[in-house]
């Protein structure tokens, strides 16, 4: 099974096994630096015991953590040479803007191809509501001074019944239908 291992410039990496072209992840990840390509799993394994310095027990995490997942995606956080990871739902190929921070079943902060940044809030329940807006310019602003912590709190407010966030996004015209 061929794997890409796509390097990001914020302190994750991603696994994907499905493999594309640098350029198809340029498109999709807003934070992408570069990506390698493995033709199996052992030989990435392999990879990084040597590169990150690995102990025999996070290679076998590693090899039986993907290969007994039928998710497509992973995040790996590698700290002190050891490497934690855990499964990605969110589709990162079918995408159709630009993702720049998620967390599963919270929230996907992404860029439009027409230069709109975008909060989507997953708020659960029977009918799995979301609430999503487009950011105004000072909250764009925001974000580049303080960074996701930033929209982390825009989307934990989001996720709020009585949104202040959500009410000034209607009152504006940036809620997204």
């Amino acid at each position: 099974m061929p794997l890409d291992l796509i390097y990001t410039k914020t302190d994750k990496f991603i696994l994907s096994k499905i493999t594309t072209s640098y350029k198809v992840w340029q498109d999709k990840l807003y934070y992408y630096k570069t990506s390698l390509n493995f033709t199996n799993l052992e030989e990435l394994v392999i990879f990084l015991k040597v590169d990150y310095k690995l102990s025999d027990k996070n290679k076998s995490e590693i090899f039986n953590y993907v290969n007994n997942s039928n998710q497509d995606f992973f995040e790996l956080s590698v700290l002190d040479n050891n490497i934690s990871i855990k499964q990605i739902h969110l589709q990162l190929l079918k995408s159709k803007d630009t993702l720049i921070h998620w967390e599963d079943w919270f929230y996907i902060f992404s860029k439009t191809s027409t230069n709109h940044y975008h909060l989507w809030v997953f708020l659960g329940g029977i009918a799995n509501q979301v609430r999503e807006i487009r950011l105004n310019a000072a909250q764009v602003s925001e974000w580049e001074d303080l960074g996701i912590t930033y929209i982390k709190a825009l989307a934990t407010d989001l996720q709020l019944r009585d949104s202040k966030i959500y009410k000034e996004a209607i009152n504006k015209n940036n809620r997204v239908l």
